[in-house]
């Protein structure tokens, strides 16, 4: 019984605390402005990564993450910087 109570104080407290945080994404344009400022710096942090990358290291990095997209970026890169 106590674990019950305990497994449904932590389940309110975990929806109150998803409320507020979609809440506060919903109603406040700067901390949107900061998260997508964010997500835009990461995803140019591994753009950069990737074009710094040798085949070996770009490859075996696909492999791990299951990521074909990394190899692909990877060859684009190569054929940018010859001219093409």
């Amino acid at each position: 019984m106590k674990n019950r109570i305990i497994g449904a104080v932590i389940g309110v407290a975990a929806v109150a605390a998803g409320a507020f945080v979609g809440y506060k994404v919903a109603t406040d344009s700067e901390l949107r402005g900061r998260i997508t400022r964010g997500a835009q710096d990461m995803y140019k942090t591994s753009k950069k990564k990737v074009s710094d990358m040798t085949e070996d290291v770009a490859v075996r990095t696909a492999q791990m993450t299951k990521n074909p997209k990394i190899n692909q970026e990877w060859v684009s890169n190569q054929w940018s910087n010859i001219g093409y």
